[in-house]
């Protein structure tokens, strides 16, 4: 479990290192995720080897949240100035994600069918 954990946090690097070195204006931990996506489709089989330490983070994602929301609470005074604008962000992606699903749902039908049939 612990070398599926440094997989994961050395792709992360790998995305900080790409990022520092070619000047690219992308979240590091985005690019390191594409390039696990890239290794993860030439290699199937580790999946299998990733698969339980990622689950295991995606049961704890809440605990990721609250670093972010105790800064929130010291710096209330800075965020109601800023809030009308972090509430107009928040409607306007959470409006674009329905809408993109919405198109990718009715673009790919056949995503909602059972592979049984």
């Amino acid at each position: 479990m612990s070398a599926a954990l440094a997989v994961l946090v050395l792709f992360q690097w790998l995305g900080s290192l790409l990022c520092q070195y070619l000047w690219l204006d992308l979240p590091a931990p985005l690019v390191g995720m594409l390039l696990l996506l890239a290794l993860l489709t030439l290699c199937p089989t580790l999946l299998v080897f990733l698969d339980r330490v990622s689950n295991l983070l995606i049961q704890h994602l809440s605990l990721m949240f609250i670093p972010p929301s105790v800064g929130a609470f010291f710096l209330s005074g800075a965020i109601y100035q800023q809030f009308p604008s972090l509430l107009a962000s928040i409607v306007f992606s959470t409006m674009a994600t329905i809408l993109f699903m919405a198109v990718l749902i009715r673009f790919l039908p056949n995503a909602t069918q059972d592979k049984s049939q």
